[in-house]
């Protein structure tokens, strides 16, 4: 059945809510882009799906049941994040899929280190540059045991010739899983759909 967004509206204000009547089905093995300027209201789209935030009205559903059942099986990945310096990529990475009940051996986590590019796996993050740091970021999604993956601006950062490659790697992996709910700043054609959010803007 997928996740469903049903007469959604988000926002911090009842009264001024920043998106409206947001109607959506997203099925299993498809990726949603939710794209539109800067402050239009993507992040605080993909926190109200990721339950970090409650919806203003309407409902967010997966398999037919409020998502808040599934707290446990969403990966969220937020447009920034900060990364401990002198953690190196391999220590980041079958850390981050521990704390979704993943044990991850070296082989496996410089696998998913390989597939996003990442050639120096035991240099410690800090002497990387911030779009070698979104790549290990990415990489951890290719091993967490999640079904719902929310990725706020995924190529930020990372570099103009590759990113739209990157981005496809990730989420064929990805939605075999279950489904990769995203936002950019662009249209994506390897994305199943494409929503602009002006359409939700009063």
């Amino acid at each position: 059945m997928g996740l469903e967004l049903k007469e959604l509206s988000v926002g911090y204000d009842r009264n001024l809510p920043i998106l409206q009547d947001i109607g959506l089905r997203i099925e299993k093995g498809e990726a949603a882009n939710f794209y539109g300027y800067n402050g239009i209201g993507k992040t605080t789209l993909l926190k109200t799906v990721a339950t970090f935030i409650r919806p203003l009205k309407g409902q967010i559903l997966y398999e037919g049941k409020p998502i808040t059942n599934f707290r446990r099986r969403i990966f969220f990945l937020p447009e920034t994040v900060d990364v401990p310096s002198r953690v190196t990529p391999i220590e980041y990475v079958r850390a981050v899929a521990s704390l979704y009940g993943t044990r991850v051996d070296e082989n496996r986590a410089l696998k998913a280190l390989k597939t996003v590019g990442v050639a120096t796996p035991r240099v410690p993050l800090g002497k990387l540059s911030q779009g070698m740091k979104r790549r290990v970021q990415l990489s951890a999604s290719l091993l967490v045991e999640a079904e719902i993956f929310v990725l706020d601006d995924p190529l930020v950062a990372v570099d103009e010739e590759s990113k739209h490659e990157l981005l496809q790697t990730i989420l064929e992996s990805l939605k075999e899983k279950g489904v990769v709910i995203m936002s950019s700043r662009e249209k994506l054609p390897y994305c199943e759909l494409n929503v602009d959010l002006k359409e939700f803007r009063r």
